[in-house]
């Protein structure tokens, strides 16, 4: 399974967006350790011993390709590793688990990469639940932007919705918890909680000389990612909020009955859409666009990867309006790039976020998982999406309170009102 995650976490979360038929950017696979009981320490590696040496033979032991150089530097780890056991004081403390977890996290966060990360157990289905349609939680997508938790959106109808917390908002303590400089995983423990809970938020947002207190109370989020209507009967509107693994079925008979309305224009709004499975996106695209490449992946090798259109698209003559902001991100830039760069839809609203890479997600032995940044996407057009996004072809804010600018202009271009 592959998703395009927007590591991008939704707290309660996700959230971030994985068989064969699922993508989000993710790339599922089995991993080939093994975790044995709750053991010591000594009794995992004896004193002075090298990987291979402690290994024994095993498959927790050093593999076979690891050269002798890698060798050499891990026996450092090792050393290490003993000396705790030997000489820490606080024995309770020597959790072999943790202590193993926390290696895992801190090597992976050493590559500087925020999408490349470790989930335990929990966080593993934590991140997992938002896009099987429900979670627990504030309903929020965060990512981490220069050691800081930024707002890629809140989820629609959410607690973080309704308390005000906006796309591109800073979180910078929980509870009165300092988030800044924390992993990702860090900052989104102490956010997350069970339903009926409160937690304080101090968010920074751009223009306010200092943080601001924000009172959320933590609930069940219960996720519909197709929404349809007819707008004053000539104009249809699709709002997908996120690609969950139902949003192309889901998709097919709404969009059914707009078309059969005879419609001159469709607006497709991806504004604060995290992302999700890459599949769900591919057929999404698929939908409007008629043929051709929506979306190619390319490794560090050279290699590339091409993924290209479904024929029988229900949608693919009809004129569209893409609604996009700095929520859109992922699997949302990809269904943008492929109807922008085929001449299928005009983008309408502000940059996108910019969430360009692909995670292989290995699924490891306890249930953790390891993600790790393998390819980048570049648009049928060959534009690479990440740190830069999309930019759009008709530039419009996002309104306040009840207005909505963008989806007006959007409306007003498919009227051919210019």
């Amino acid at each position: 399974m592959r998703r395009v995650t927007t590591a991008l976490f939704v707290l309660f979360v996700l959230a971030f967006v994985l068989g064969t038929g699922y993508t989000l950017g993710l790339a599922a696979g089995r991993g080939q350790g093994t975790n044995g009981p709750g053991v010591g320490l000594a009794s995992l590696v004896p004193w002075g011993a090298s990987p291979a040496a402690a290994a024994s033979g095993t498959r927790s032991g050093t593999p076979p390709s690891v050269s002798p150089e890698l060798q050499e530097q891990f026996q450092t780890f090792w050393e290490t590793w003993s000396l705790l056991d030997h000489e820490y004081y606080d024995r309770g403390a020597l959790d072999s688990k943790k202590l193993t977890r926390g290696a895992i996290k801190g090597m992976l966060e050493a590559l500087g990469d925020p999408h490349t990360v470790y989930l335990d157990p929990d966080m593993s289905e934590v991140s997992d639940a938002e896009l099987r349609g429900g979670f627990e939680g504030i309903g929020v997508h965060v990512d981490l932007v220069d050691g800081k938790l930024r707002v890629v959106s809140p989820i629609e109808g959410s607690p973080s919705e309704k308390a005000g917390i906006r796309a591109g908002d800073y979180i910078v303590q929980a509870d009165g918890q300092d988030l800044t400089g924390l992993s990702l995983l860090q900052a989104v423990n102490l956010i997350r909680g069970p339903r009926g809970t409160p937690v304080r938020l101090m968010v920074q947002r751009d223009g306010w000389p200092a943080p601001r207190p924000f009172d959320v109370t933590r609930s069940d989020i219960k996720l519909e990612s197709v929404r349809t209507r007819l707008l004053d009967g000539d104009v249809a509107y699709v709002r997908i909020s996120t690609f969950a693994s139902t949003t192309a079925r889901d998709l097919r008979e709404p969009l059914d009955r707009l078309l059969a309305a005879r419609p001159q224009g469709l607006v497709l709004d991806l504004r604060a859409n995290p992302g999700g499975y890459l599949q769900a996106a591919l057929e999404v695209a698929s939908e409007f666009v008629p043929d051709g490449v929506l979306l190619t992946e390319e490794y560090a090798d050279g290699r590339r990867e091409v993924f290209r259109a479904k024929e029988g698209g229900r949608a693919t003559q009809i004129p569209v309006a893409v609604l996009v902001d700095h929520g859109s991100a992922s699997a949302a830039e990809i269904v943008a790039g492929a109807l922008h760069d085929h001449g299928r839809g005009v983008l309408v609203g502000e940059r996108t976020f910019g969430k360009g890479t692909v995670q292989h997600v290995h699924t490891l032995a306890d249930h953790s998982t390891v993600r790790i940044t393998i390819a980048r996407w570049l648009t049928p057009n060959e534009q690479p999406l990440d740190g830069v996004g999309l930019a759009p072809d008709i530039v419009v804010a996002a309104g306040s309170g009840s207005t909505d600018p963008v989806l007006d202009r959007a409306v007003q271009y498919l009227r051919g009102q210019d």
